[in-house]
This record gives structure tokens, C-alpha cells and sequence, in this order.
């Protein structure tokens, strides 16, 4: 029971009380003034998004650069195939400067007869991402809003997010193949330089059919007038077939994807010749497996990066 000094006490404070401004709907003022303030910042730097998105700025060392870079990672990657393949992973070099000739004769020698593309190379890398493409079309997952391109009029782009529900499928494909002896995990290494020849093949065909496309249908954006650059670099914004992002799902359905299946087939050729797994391959399988898995799962990231939103 309250005394009357009690109630006295409530008696003054309740003037205070009432006086008190509400803290919630405070919040939700400031919440809404800071909304618009920053859709009104956006607007207004509308103009200098669109002035560095037309702005050129050749990079890589220019159309001298890139073209040395499309010509020297290629030779780079049969270098180190012919490293792993040949010297048992240890770096490959003439024995003296009169043999440099005889060198080079004897490496690409062993790419024509060991990389060449074959029948199994180029049925799996077409079949593997013709599937890709397929999941990434039909597969269920959430649909995120990109950044306002400037080129469009400030439109946003919807990507639809479904890398994980491709890898899992992707996982679940591959081991019914695996498992149903249709296609073995393990002929993947055996095959790795004709399906690395096929892979480049295929990388040059591509940019250069998306080039082609851009400048035939004048789907171009941000061209520096230099061939070369412009194929490496790119010359289409924002190309895609039905309802794929080419560049998302380029970025990280293809190449991460390969290595991962790259790796588990050097375990299961290593169980395949010797009974047993070294725990260093484990490391890697698993290593691999973790990077794609999180790649599939922070996708719905991607739409918004600079990849997207200004890279070509």
C-alpha cells in the first residue's frame, strides 16, 4: 500500500512524465529524414556518376599491355601445366643458353601431343557449362536490384541470386555421374591440358563474339577506339542471355566451379592409383570446396560491387 509520501512523489512527477517526447516516434522521424536525405544526395550526384561513367581511362598498360597480357597468362598456364606434367611439379629451364632453342622445340612439341584438345575435353567443358548456364536460368533464388547504371537513365538491374541452389545441384549431378560410372571424377587430370586448351579456346571465342555483337548491334558503352583494349576489357555494359548476367555468372559459375572439380579429381585418381588420399589433397578439397561454397552463398553481393555496376 502507498504511503502519502508516495504519492506525493507521483504527483510531481507527473507534469515530467508528460512532458517526456516519445523516443519511438523520434526514431522513426530521424529514420525517415535520413532516408531522404540520402535518396536526395543520390539524386544529386546523379551528374557526376554519369560523368565518370562515360570518362576513359585506359588501364593494364593499354592496348600495348592487355594484348601482352591475353598472349603471356595463356603461355603462363601451359608453362606451369608443362611443369606439373612433365618435371614433377619443379620449375622447367633449359640446361644451358645453346640448348634454349631445342627447349622451346620440345614444349611445344608436348603441348600439340599432350594438350591438344580431344573428344572427352570438349565434351565435358561444353556439357559443363552448358549446365551451368541452364541452372543459372531456372534455378530458384532471390532477385536483388543492382546499382543505378548511369548509361540506362539510373535504371536498376535485377540479378537473380541462385548460386547456391546451382552448386548444390551442380554437387548432386556430378556425384550420380561419378557414382553411376557414366562419368568419372578422375578422368577430369588425366585430361587437364586438352581441357585447359578447350577452356582458352573457348575464353578467346567468347570475348570475342561479344565483342563483335556490341559493336555490330551499337550495344557499346565506354570504348576507347583501340581494338585490342576494348576486347579485353570489354565492350558491352551489361550483356545477357534470358534472364543470366554474363558477367556475374562468368565471374564465379565457371572458373571456381572447375578448379573445385579439378581438385577432387586429383583425389580420386590418387585413390583410384594408390588406395589412399594424402591429407595435403584432403586440405585442398576441402580448401576449394569452402571458397566456392562461400562464393555461392555471398552472391547476392555481387550485384552491387564495381564488377557490375561500371567494369565492363
Amino acid at each position: 500500500m502507498s504511503s502519502p509520501r508516495d504519492l506525493e512523489e507521483n504527483r510531481e512527477n507527473e507534469p515530467l512524465l508528460a512532458s517526456r517526447p516519445n523516443v519511438v516516434e523520434d526514431a522513426a522521424d530521424d529514420a525517415s529524414t535520413q532516408a531522404v536525405a540520402s535518396r536526395t544526395s543520390g539524386q544529386s550526384n546523379r551528374p557526376v556518376d554519369a560523368q565518370l561513367d562515360r570518362e576513359i581511362h585506359l588501364e593494364f598498360g593499354g592496348p600495348i599491355g592487355v594484348s601482352f597480357m591475353m598472349l603471356f597468362f595463356p603461355t603462363l598456364m601451359y608453362y606451369f601445366w608443362i611443369c606439373i606434367e612433365f618435371n614433377d611439379g619443379h620449375l622447367e629451364h633449359p640446361d644451358s643458353f645453346g640448348n634454349i632453342k631445342s627447349w622451346f622445340q620440345d614444349n611445344l612439341l608436348r603441348v600439340a601431343e599432350h594438350a591438344c584438345p580431344n573428344w572427352f575435353a570438349i565434351i565435358t567443358y561444353t556439357a559443363f557449362t552448358v549446365v551451368q548456364f541452364a541452372l543459372a536460368a531456372v534455378m530458384p533464388g532471390p532477385v536483388v536490384k543492382g546499382m543505378p547504371v548511369p548509361s540506362l537513365g539510373f535504371k536498376q538491374l535485377s540479378y537473380l541470386c541462385n548460386g547456391v541452389a546451382c552448386w548444390y545441384a551442380t554437387l548432386i549431378l556430378s556425384a550420380v555421374l561419378h557414382f553411376t560410372g557414366v562419368l568419372s571424377l578422375g578422368r577430369i587430370i588425366d585430361n587437364f591440358g586438352p581441357i585447359m586448351t578447350v577452356s582458352v579456346i573457348a575464353g578467346f571465342a567468347i570475348t570475342i563474339a561479344t565483342y563483335l555483337y556490341a559493336v555490330l548491334s551499337g550495344d557499346t558503352h565506354r570504348m576507347s577506339g583501340y581494338m585490342m583494349y576494348d576486347m579485353f576489357m570489354g565492350a558491352v555494359l551489361n550483356p545477357r542471355v534470358l534472364t543470366v548476367d554474363l558477367k556475374m555468372w562468368a565471374e564465379i559459375r565457371i572458373p571456381w566451379v572447375l578448379l573445385f572439380y579439378l581438385t577432387v579429381s586429383a583425389a580420386v585418381k590418387e585413390h583410384e592409383t594408390t588406395g589412399s588420399v594424402r591429407p595435403e589433397v584432403w586440405f585442398m578439397v576441402l580448401a576449394h570446396f569452402l571458397y566456392v561454397n562461400a562464393c555461392m552463398k555471398g552472391e547476392e553481393c555481387i550485384p552491387t560491387t564495381w564488377d557490375i555496376f561500371y567494369e565492363k
